[in-house]
């Protein structure tokens, strides 16, 4: 049965468990510019998902109210990224000069050389698209799926959209759930992997799977409830989102930035998330920064996660995706708000 669930938000109710199993495979590697290194000192924490994804949801909290939002239009900005991976030919695989020649700037990557490669087998506007490799019994960026920041100009905000399609069979680990999914937004210094984020060395912003691809935006700000990051389900018409097998979906992340005065950061930041143009997440009172730091990176960050082999895929897996944008309003290639 196919499931499309966009859950309830819920900041900080992910147990410690989930949040250091998405954690810890965060850094990038040796010699390149951080995004998200672990926090000095930092300990490792047990695997698994104790609430929420992992081991079985605790008691569902309220339905949210229906949202009356509504996107912005296309005309409220520009695209600033985006390809359709119809450039290069399929079976092409697309490591760090197949990006800069599509106009995505990044300084270390981590996969899309091995394994990410150009698809003729589906596609979601014409004839390829990007698949990404999550080979059984591996965890992590270094081994599995793909890891890359992309260079933006550094704004307030941005949104992103992309079209994900999970492969049939897809496994979400073994005997414990977590993995990071595609595009998310950071900036600065990109706080993520257990670190405490105090307001000058960033945040980050990323789409996660759970237990039978439980869906949910896992995001760093200052005053993080727990040791890690925080999490919000994606919900849409009060039914959880799962992320389904064979189908299409789009998603559109937008992230603005807390507001500064005299170096105090004020709570108005936000994270909104849209599937299938239906609003599934908004969290909001939000402290980013306390410095002039922006959203200035696109994070593509996708991988099964985990701190053991319990995490790993049972089975060779992958994900397509298609239509990656980056823009200052709704993006063009979006799903149309409904």
């Amino acid at each position: 049965m196919l499931r499309i669930d966009v859950p309830r938000l819920r900041r900080g109710v992910l147990a410690t468990g989930l949040l250091a199993a998405l954690a810890g495979c965060t850094a990038p590697p040796a010699g390149h510019a951080p995004v998200g290194p672990p926090a000095p000192g930092a300990s490792s924490a047990p695997p698994g998902f104790e609430a929420g994804l992992g081991t079985g949801p605790p008691a569902p909290p309220p339905s949210p109210a229906p949202s009356t939002a509504v996107p912005p239009r296309p005309s409220d900005g520009e695209s600033v990224l985006v390809t359709d991976f119809e450039r290069a030919a399929a079976g092409t695989a697309y490591g760090t000069e197949q990006w800069r020649s599509d106009g995505w700037g990044t300084p270390w990557e981590l996969g899309m050389s091995g394994r990410t490669a150009t698809s003729g087998a589906v596609a979601h506007s014409g004839g390829t698209s990007l698949r990404v490799s999550y080979p059984a019994g591996k965890i992590g960026p270094a081994d599995s799926g793909a890891q890359a920041p992309f260079a933006l100009e550094p704004r307030p905000e941005y949104h992103v959209s992309q079209w994900i399609r999970f492969g049939e069979g897809f496994s979400f680990g073994t005997t414990s759930f977590a993995g990071k999914v595609g595009l998310g937004l950071a900036g600065g210094d990109s706080c993520s992997g257990g670190q405490v984020c105090d307001g000058t060395n960033g945040f980050s912003s990323r789409l996660i799977w759970g237990r039978d691809g439980k869906a949910a935006v896992y995001y760093y700000s200052m005053g993080h409830a727990g040791a890690y990051g925080d999490a919000a389900d994606l919900v849409t018409d009060g039914e959880q989102v799962f992320w389904p097998a064979d189908r299409w979906v789009n998603v559109v992340q937008r992230l603005r930035v807390n507001t500064v005065t005299g170096g105090r950061a004020n709570p108005d930041g936000e994270i909104e998330v849209w599937v299938d143009g239906v609003r599934a997440a908004h969290v909001t009172g939000l402290r980013f920064v306390s410095n002039g730091d922006r959203v200035d990176t696109a994070y593509f960050s996708s991988f099964a996660g985990g701190g053991d082999a319990s995490f790993a895929p049972r089975t060779d897996s992958e994900i397509f995706y298609d239509d990656l944008e980056v823009a200052t309003g709704w993006p063009g290639t979006a799903a149309p708000a409904r």
